[in-house]
């Protein structure tokens, strides 16, 4: 089962605008997360190839996924998070950027809609609402996640091979996982040429 053929392009590329790379950690957070906050989790269990993940709660600021064949809808997207973290929001404050930004892509109904989304702070208890209606805040609870990482410069078909790559070894291992979407997430800015990071996500079913 690979992703749904929706052009996420690089969202290394996108990140580009506001986030750089680091070779050091900060707060503890994973190295490859550079100088910036993103998810925490602990690693359930490890794999050859891929990790069962158990991310702590979490908020989200979410907007569609416009895609189109030149790969502006993509960028628009990007700039109404970007513009909600700059202070365009109903408090006016600005939040620091953060890492993965993350593509969430139906599996089984290509009529959903796609979605992108930036990490909210996990020092921001009460994320303020958003002034543009196209956004709109999601809280996660613990969630575990079966996460396969890949470096390079990551195009759709990149995350679609490592999805179908992932989706295959959980099916031969007998691992129960949600098929109706994946998600795809990139961490690095276009001019970070080693260690790059990128990663598929798929819902992990029956953990507890």
């Amino acid at each position: 089962m690979a992703m749904a053929p929706v052009t996420l392009l690089l969202l290394g590329l996108v990140c580009g605008t506001a986030v750089l790379a680091g070779d050091k950690s900060v707060d503890g957070f994973p190295p490859f997360c550079g100088n910036y906050q993103c998810p925490k989790y602990q690693v359930s269990k490890k794999y050859n190839t891929f990790e069962l993940r158990r991310y702590d709660s979490s908020h989200w600021v979410t907007t569609q996924l416009e895609t189109d064949m030149f790969g502006l809808g993509i960028m628009k997207s990007f700039k109404r998070l970007l513009n909600y973290i700059n202070g365009q929001n109903m408090e006016g404050v600005t939040i620091k950027m953060t890492v993965p930004v993350r593509a969430i892509v139906p599996l089984a109904d290509p009529s959903i809609n796609a979605t992108m989304s930036f990490f909210v702070p996990m020092s921001i208890v009460n994320p303020p609402a958003p002034k543009d209606s196209s956004l709109y805040l999601e809280s996660y609870p613990p969630t575990s996640y079966y996460v396969r990482s890949f470096g390079g410069y990551a195009l759709n078909s990149d995350y679609e091979k490592q999805s179908k790559a992932l989706t295959e070894e959980l099916v031969a291992l007998g691992l129960a996982f949600d098929g109706t979407f994946g998600i795809a997430a990139g961490y690095n800015d276009p001019l970070t040429f080693f260690k790059r990071h990128n990663e598929v996500w798929l819902r992990a079913l029956n953990t507890e």
